[in-house]
Order: structure tokens, then sequence, then C-alpha cells
């Protein structure tokens, strides 16, 4: 497996930016995946995602003026541009943790964001709100980041566009990403919804908000079709994480 540290994903995502930063500043909806053929038209179900994202931000912000947000796996930071273009008056405090390409790469693009490739920066601190979208499930040992990504919140934790299945145990895929200009692949889990839920139960998250995106891709020889939903967490003792 190639993976997700190689050029291709970044060449693809940096000639994107500059429609991203026009986007962001217009009324339409705000682009989604970065790979997309046309960002101006994301589709409902990659709207929600946003939106949702929108709502978690909301809650951890309210009655304060600043917030500081950990993305696990963030990219080039598109996450950042999202939260700016949502809560225009909200100081977010924006950290990004990916692989080496991504970062060097979100630091010429917003120099302004922090960029970690290493786990030791990026879990040196904790933060409001940590964010995990569609990037949990590509690591091998998905327990212990989970783990390590609810030790780092002080308030909320949000694994956004999971992969789940209901039926069946937690099983790997191979993602060929070669139409979206991304020249590589790599191994996911179709996570068991009971199996994640438990496991963050376990480390003392409680469960504020589930949020069903949409339907997964098809997955051929699957023993059970996925499908797309957010979670988010708390880690205080009120409805609203407070």
């Amino acid at each position: 497996m190639t993976g997700w540290n190689v050029e291709s994903i970044v060449e693809t995502q940096r000639a994107k930016w500059p429609e991203v930063l026009r986007l962001m500043s217009d009324t339409g909806p705000l682009p989604v995946h970065l790979w997309a053929h046309d960002l101006s038209r994301p589709g409902a179900a990659a709207s929600t995602v946003l939106m949702a994202f929108g709502y978690v931000l909301g809650l951890t912000a309210w009655k304060k003026d600043r917030v500081s947000l950990l993305d696990w796996g963030g990219g080039v930071g598109h996450y950042n541009l999202v939260s700016q273009a949502l809560f225009p008056q909200l100081e977010v405090e924006y950290h990004c943790k990916d692989v080496p390409l991504l970062c060097k790469d979100g630091r010429e693009l917003q120099p302004s964001a922090s960029f970690h490739e290493d786990d030791e920066s990026c879990f040196a601190r904790d933060y409001d709100l940590v964010l995990a979208s569609g990037s949990l499930e590509y690591f091998e040992d998905w327990k212990n980041v989970t783990r390590r990504l609810a030790g780092a919140s002080r308030r909320h934790v949000y694994i956004a566009r999971l992969p789940i299945v209901h039926r069946v145990a937690s099983f790997t895929v191979i993602q060929r990403p070669y139409r979206h200009g991304y020249a590589t692949e790599y191994v996911s889990w179709i996570l068991n919804r009971q199996e994640f839920l438990g496991h963050a139960a376990s480390l003392g998250l409680r469960l504020v908000r589930e949020i069903l995106v949409s339907d997964g891709p098809t997955i051929h020889g699957a023993p059970e079709q996925s499908e797309f939903s957010g979670f988010l967490f708390s880690r205080g003792e009120g409805r609203d994480g407070g």
C-alpha cells in the first residue's frame, strides 16, 4: 500500500486551492472534498458533513470568543477555512495532524495555522474540540488512536464521516482513488457501530449526538454495505458538554 504521504495527493489538493478560497468567501455551498471535479456542487450528502461540523463547532463555542481545534488527519487544513466561513467572529486556534507532505503544503498555504507531523507535538496539549473527519478508519490501531484523541479533548470529540456497519464484525477494505487524481491506494476500516461505541464509552466518552450522513460507496464482496455517520462525544457532565 502506498498510503497518503504521496505527491499526487498534495498536487491534486494544491491545484484546487484557489477555487477553495474563492468558494469559502462566497455565499454558496462550501467545498467539501478537495478531489471533487466541481467544488461548487458538493451534493447534499457532502454538504451535510460540513453543516454537521458547524453544529459541533457552534456547540463547542457556546458563550466563547475563542476555541482550540485539533483536526486529526486534516490534510492541508480545509476545516480551518470552513470554521472561518461558518463563524467569522469566532477565533479558532487551529491545529492539524497529518503526514509530512500534507503538513508541508499546509504550512505554505496557511502560515497562521499549526501543522503537526508527529504525535508528540500534537498531543503535548489539549483542545476544546478534537475532530477526526474521514480519517480514523485509516489507522490500523484505531482503538489506540481514539484513546489518544479522547485524552486530548477537554470538551468534545467529533468522529465524522465514519464508515460503519450494523450486523457484521468490523472488516477492512482497500481503496483505490485513482479517478480522483490520487495515484495511490490504502487500507480502510469499516467499523461495527456497537464495537466503536462500546470502545468510546470505555474511554469515558458520552455520546451526545449521532448524525447520519449517507450510504457508503458500494464495496464489492463486502459482508455488509456501509453507511457514513458522525458521532459527537462529550467529556463533560452536561448535555452540552459544559
